[in-house]
C-alpha cells in the first residue's frame, strides 16, 4: 500500500494533500474513510503529521489483526491480486487465496486440502 503525502511549499498555510495509491485487500469505501479522517485530522484539529500517519497505521494493522496468512503462499495479502485468504476448508478451517488454491488444484490433478488432504 502506498500512501503519497504532498506537502505545498507554504505548508502549513495550505493544506497538505494525502492519496493512497494502491489499495491491498482494502475495500476503497475504508480506505477513503482512513484518508477523509487522517486529512481532517491535520487541517481540522492542528495535528502533527507523524500522528496522522500513527493512526492511519493503526487502522491498517488493526485491519489485519488475526487475518492468518494462506498456508500455500506464506503471505497475508496475495502478490498478484491483492486478495486476503477467504476459502476456508470445512474440516481444518485454514483460509486460503482463491488464486492459490486454484493453482494447488490443477498442479495436484486433486481437489483436496493442502494441509489436511479432506476433500475441499
Amino acid at each position: 500500500m502506498d500512501l503519497v503525502i504532498r506537502l505545498p511549499s507554504s505548508y502549513p498555510l495550505r493544506h497538505v494533500d494525502v492519496d493512497c495509491m494502491r489499495s491491498l485487500g482494502i475495500s476503497e469505501v475504508k480506505q477513503r474513510k482512513w484518508l477523509l479522517s487522517m486529512m481532517s485530522f491535520v487541517r481540522n484539529q492542528n495535528g502533527a503529521l507523524a500522528e496522522a500517519i500513527r493512526i492511519w497505521k493503526r487502522n491498517f494493522d488493526k485491519e489485519f489483526e488475526g487475518v492468518e496468512e494462506c498456508p500455500i503462499c506464506y503471505s497475508v495479502i496475495h502478490t498478484v491480486n491483492h486478495s486476503i485468504p477467504r476459502l476456508a476448508c470445512k474440516t481444518c478451517k485454514h483460509k486460503f487465496h482463491s488464486a492459490c488454491l486454484y493453482k494447488w488444484f490443477s498442479t495436484s490433478h486433486k481437489s483436496t486440502c493442502p494441509l489436511c488432504q479432506s476433500p475441499f
